[in-house]
């Protein structure tokens, strides 16, 4: 049974790290969306090209200065992409569909991504592709509080973003199928390479076994050699107490002959 909790609303123009209660807007349970496979890939794709970036100098121009925050948020790309869409119950495709709004955008305008845009870029493009996408969607307004910024921002920012994106926002089927594909041949890398690592792993563990098993062999065979020498040490004293006592009884023989 799974506990509702009342919605939490954070703030882009803050820390962004601490969450911000400003009213109830409705209820979620925790397991009604669980985080999925697409948004992971998708904040993975996003993070490494932020990453990439990070040391370049940023050209800030007034086409992308809307969308710069005044400090890198302290949220991870992914943590924000899944309360989006753990709040907005965004579907499979839309997701799909925002991450072709953020490619057509940078390359209409030659944006260049980095932590400090990335966030307001894919919350102005989801909030895009649900209301093109999807039949049934929120407010604006909750939209805004769920994203972290105000509803006159938010509504500028989405203007802002059908304009640089020259209002196209119709996906052609092959499209569309070209980044699924791609998202599956991503998933199914990841998988295999962490299978590979697992497995090798696995067999440093085993190797590691095998030597503890070779170690405790060689000094088994070292307590067992130095218990034979012990043993023979121990013949060769008996042996010269024996020729001790021969030696003994020859010469009283000796005397007594004499």
């Amino acid at each position: 049974m799974s506990d509702t909790k009342e919605t939490e609303y954070i703030s882009l123009d803050s820390s962004f790290s601490d969450f911000k209660k400003t009213g109830k807007i409705f209820q979620i349970s925790e397991e009604d969306i669980p985080p999925t496979k697409t948004i992971e890939i998708i904040a993975d794709l996003l993070n490494n090209i932020c990453e990439e970036n990070k040391d370049k100098s940023e050209n800030i121009n007034k086409d992308i200065k809307p969308f710069m925050t005044s400090n890198i948020p302290l949220m991870p790309i992914k943590n924000y992409l899944m309360r989006l869409s753990q709040f907005t119950k965004i579907n499979e495709s839309t997701i799909i569909i925002i991450l072709i709004y953020i490619d057509r955008i940078c390359n209409i305008n030659k944006f260049t991504l980095t932590y400090r845009n990335i966030y307001k870029i894919i919350l102005s493009s989801m909030v895009v592709a649900i209301k093109y996408n999807e039949d049934n969607f929120y407010s604006s307004e909750i939209y805004a509080k769920i994203g972290g910024l105000s509803i006159k921002e938010l509504n500028y920012l989405e203007f802002h973003f059908l304009v640089l994106i020259k209002f196209s926002l119709y996906v052609e089927k092959d499209l569309y199928d070209k980044y699924y594909d791609n998202i599956i041949s991503f998933t199914e890398n990841n998988e295999s390479e962490e299978e590979e690592e697992g497995e090798g792993e696995g067999e440093d563990e085993s190797g590691e076994e095998d030597e503890e098993s070779f170690e405790d062999d060689d000094n088994n065979d070292n307590n067992n050699n130095n218990d034979n020498d012990k043993d023979n040490e121990e013949c060769n004293n008996s042996n010269n107490n024996n020729n001790g006592d021969n030696n003994d009884s020859n010469n009283n023989d000796s005397n007594n002959n004499v």
